[in-house]
Order: C-alpha cells, then structure tokens, then sequence
C-alpha cells in the first residue's frame, strides 16, 4: 500500500534531481513560468515512508463552467515498472481529481517506447499497462500533443577530463557535423550565454525578433516576449540564452587570410609548372622524363584547386560586403538542465549568413557546456517521426541526426477522463484552436 498527499516543492524538486525520471518540467521552477496555469505538486510513499512518487500537476480552468484541465508535463517521476505503485496512483488521481473539479488529466510519461526504431518490450509493457488501468491513449507522429512524441537524445560521457570527454563526443558526430562545426568557427562565430545576471533587453529583444522570423519561416507559434524573460528568471540558474553572433571584421578578415593563402598557393603552383617544363625540354631518359611528367600533372591539379578556391573565398568576400562592419546575431536558443539532463528547447535562426552554420555552433557549445555541468543526458527535443524525405520536417530530422544521439520514440500522451463530455469537446476543439491561434499570433508578429 502506497499513501500519495500534497507536497511542497522542496519535495517536489529533489526528487526530480536524484531520479531517473526526473524532468525539469515536473519541478515547481517550471509551474512558476506557466502563470496561466495554478499546481500542485503531489507525492508517493511505500509503507516505510520513502518517497517513490513526484508529480507537478498544472491546472488550467475551462473557460465559463467550474471545471479544470490538468497536465503533468512528462510526468509522472517513479518507476513505471512498478505496477502496483501505478494502479494505486491512478485510483488517488481518480478521486483526487472528482475532489478539485478536474475534467481530465494529460500525462506524457518519459518513458520511450522505440528507441533507433527498435521496439523496446519495457516501454510497451508499460504503454499496454496504462492502457488497461484506463487512460486513453494518443500517439502523434509530427508536433500534434503537447510535448514531441519522438526526440534525440544524446549520452554524454561524465568524468574529471572534460576536454577528453569533448573530444570523443566531437568525434562521435557525422563527418558532415564535424565540418560545419568547423566553418562555423573558421568563419569566426562567437556564442555568448545569458542567464538573469547578465541578461539585458536588448539581447532578449533581439532573440524574440529571430523567433517570430523562424516562426514565420517554419509555421510554428512563437511565445511572446516577456515568456522567454519569465524562463531565464524564474527557472534560474537553470535556465539558459545562448546567442551566436556574426562579425564581419572577423569574417572578412579569415576569408582575406583564406584567399591570400590560396593565391600564394597558385603562384607557387604555377611556378612549379613553368620549372618542370624547363627541365622536360633537356631530359631525355625516359624514366625521368615520366616522373618529370607526374610532376607537372600534380601541380597543375594543385593549381587548379587553388583557382576553385580562390574563386569561392572571393564570392564569399562579396556575399558578406552588404554587412560590412555590422555584428550580427544570427540564432539563439532556450537551454535548460537539471539533474544530470539537458534539454534544447526553443531555437531560432535567421535567414541571412546560414553559410557561416550558426546552428552547429550553437549546439556544440550546448553540448560542450553540458559536459562541463556533470550532465550525462542532452536532449535535442523534438522532431518528426515520419521520416519520409519528402516530409518538411524532414531537415530537422537530419540536422539533429547528425550529432549521433538516439532516436526515440515515448509511449504517447494518456488521459484520465472524468468527464467525456468536455474531454471529447476539448480533444475535437484544440487542434483546430491551436491552427488558427498559430497563424493569427505569427501574422501579427
């Protein structure tokens, strides 16, 4: 027998830092930014009174009647293999939900389902088994629930070497990540890191304008201003901005650095051809004369190298003369971690300079500051699960892909249902609401 009572969120929040299942969105840090949203956190205990249940329940009121919505973002925190733990919580969130006038209750349990598109028996186990307690179930394969029903996530190494640590996750991603990591830096990216102590508005500001431009670009609702503020000052110092800036004085002067060594190497080249040639007209043994031959033929493949990248770095050089002197924040991203995890969780790029890989450069320094932190998990959230190259989402999918992390599937949103009527008002109303509500915030914005 288990006993299950309100908590406060000291209770609430070191469970979530010491159980596998923790999730920052099940801490009282996360209630705190939903202000829309009233909560209650709730704990489990076994008959020794060790604590072995966590959830943050956020309640939203139904608009005109005396009834409420509740949702336990990537909850709950316990062992879902537990069986006896779930059935007997699901019985206490029956009537505690009858209590407090609760129409329904959403949970998406951190619990995966697939993982690199391998069927994982414990996750369907429990998937099956919340299903015959009574939830109902809902799987999506793009962005319809609440949280991504597939992510990538990817596991970090911990341990005292944290640059031979970065050095073998580095070498863990795609060759085609390692090189835009590397332009991004060879085209002179910085990333700057804002948290409530440093963070100014005009750096928020300039964030929110990359949002709404990536939301317009990407058809997504982008939050107002002042939420991404409430995070970074109430989820502190967990919370995270990370901005990338462009400067062109840097740019150009790699790029003028680049060309100047490539047309040295197209003279020393050409050198090279004009002094084989004078040695071909005297030779006359033909063993020489072959490996005289193989010589000219090289550099003329070298010289013809130098002249492609020539012609590449001085078009770059003319791309970038419309910013000259200007530095420029290209993206930016909402970063989180708790409890050994890390999760990426709103990013935003321009559409101007994604030559020069801004995203990439961003996520190293994610990933390379969740090494620093002890964290052993880094979250890439979400992406499509349909993975039909055809698919718009599709990009996104191998952006991430190539940061080699695993790609998983959770068993899915479930609901307790209490009352039928304004459930199924609800799940037939929200996708559509969510549709119109997305285009006229994003053309207002």
């Amino acid at each position: 027998m288990y006993k299950f009572t309100e908590v406060q969120e000291s209770d609430i929040n070191d469970f979530n830092k010491i159980d596998p299942k923790g999730h920052i969105f099940q801490t009282s840090y996360w209630s705190l930014v939903k202000k829309d949203w009233s909560h209650k956190f709730i704990c489990g205990y076994d008959s020794e009174d060790n604590k072995v249940l966590a959830t943050t329940l956020l309640l939203r009121k139904i608009p005109y009647i005396n009834k409420y919505m509740a949702y336990a973002p990537r909850g709950f925190v316990c062992d879902f293999t537990n069986k006896e733990l779930l059935a007997e919580f699901t019985e206490f969130l029956r009537s505690y939900s009858k209590i407090n006038n609760i129409a329904f209750l959403t949970v998406d349990p951190d619990v995966h389902l697939m993982e690199n598109e391998v069927l994982l028996d414990s996750g369907n186990d429990i998937k099956n088994f919340l299903n015959s307690l009574g939830y109902k179930n809902t799987d999506s394969k793009n962005f319809e629930a609440i949280q991504p029903n597939f992510v990538f996530r990817l596991p970090l190494p911990t341990g005292e070497d944290k640059n031979a640590i970065k050095k073998e996750v580095f070498k863990s991603f795609s060759s085609k990540t390692r090189y835009n990591i590397k332009v991004a830096e060879e085209r002179g990216l910085s990333v700057e890191v804002y948290d409530k102590d440093n963070l100014t508005e005009e750096v928020l500001e300039r964030f929110h304008e990359i949002m709404v431009t990536t939301g317009k670009r990407d058809n997504f609702i982008v939050r107002h201003k002042g939420y991404f503020k409430d995070m970074i000052t109430e989820i502190y110092p967990y919370c995270r901005l990370y901005m990338v800036k462009y400067s062109y004085e840097n740019d150009f002067k790699r790029l003028s650095d680049k060309l100047k060594k490539q047309e040295e190497a197209r003279e020393k080249a050409l050198a090279k051809i004009e002094e084989q040639k004078e040695k071909l007209k005297t030779e006359t043994e033909e063993g020489k004369i072959g490996r005289i031959q193989k010589k000219i033929s090289d550099a003329e493949n070298k010289y013809k190298e130098s002249l492609r990248q020539i012609e590449g770095f001085t078009q770059k050089i003319a791309d970038i003369e419309e910013f000259k002197g200007q530095e420029i924040y290209l993206s930016g991203s909402i970063y989180l971690y708790y409890g050994g995890k890390a999760w990426y969780l709103y990013g935003a790029s321009e559409n101007i300079l994604r030559d020069t890989m801004p995203n990439f450069a961003m996520q190293w320094s994610m990933i390379s500051d969740s090494i620093d932190l002890d964290c052993y998990l880094y979250d890439f959230r979400g992406v499509s699960g349909d993975l039909n190259p055809e698919n718009p989402l599709y990009g996104l999918y191998k952006f991430k892909k190539g940061f080699n992390g695993n790609f998983v599937e959770f068993i899915g949103e479930f609901d307790l249902v209490n009352s039928n009527l304004l459930y199924n008002a609800y799940k037939k109303a929200f996708p559509k609401f969510k549709e119109i509500r997305n285009k006229m915030l994003n053309n207002k914005q």
